[in-house]
């Protein structure tokens, strides 16, 4: 799994990890980690809770190319990387998307008008979006947890509220 890969590499626990090179960085303290029951590992691909202004904060690093506050927190390289459609997967989160290193890729259409967007998309309907072209990051948050079609609220939200009141200004 991604954490054993970053452990390995970096000599450090996912967590102090993070910490060190992410969230001290970009001023995020209050943080949780869920572990796997079996194993008392760090569940990273489902485990990592935020308060949402520092969820955002991440969508904001994104937009930025990596750079938060003048000072560059992750490769530029890396960032452009990781949004980049590795795959196709469709009727996932209710639509038709494609997937990166764990950065979603989606559109909005409105009219003849295509928003393309970069999506972090997080347990029970929690969700980052980021749409370069507007220069603007939405975080969602929700409870769905474990309920079909858990993501499909946040989307209508960007694609039918945020999408529209930024196009029609």
């Amino acid at each position: 799994c991604s954490s054993d890969l970053i452990e390995r590499a970096s000599g450090k626990p996912l967590d102090a990890f993070a910490r060190d090179h992410l969230f001290t960085p970009l001023n995020i303290s209050d943080v949780e980690w869920k572990s796997y029951p079996w194993n008392g590992k760090i569940s990273a691909a489902a485990g990592l809770r935020l308060r949402p202004r520092d969820a955002a904060k991440i969508g904001q690093l994104v937009l930025n190319d990596g750079a938060w506050n003048g000072r560059q927190i992750v490769p530029p390289d890396w960032i452009m990387k990781s949004i980049v459609p590795r795959f196709q997967a469709r009727g996932y989160f209710g639509g038709l998307f494609y997937y990166g290193y764990q950065w979603w890729m989606g559109r909005t259409l409105r009219g003849d008008r295509e928003v393309k967007w970069v999506a972090a998309m997080g347990w029970g309907g929690q969700r980052i979006f980021i749409v370069p072209e507007f220069d603007l990051v939405v975080m969602v948050t929700s409870g769905f947890y474990g309920k079909p079609r858990e993501g499909v609220g946040a989307l209508d939200t960007l694609n039918n509220f945020v999408i529209p009141s930024v196009l029609d200004k």
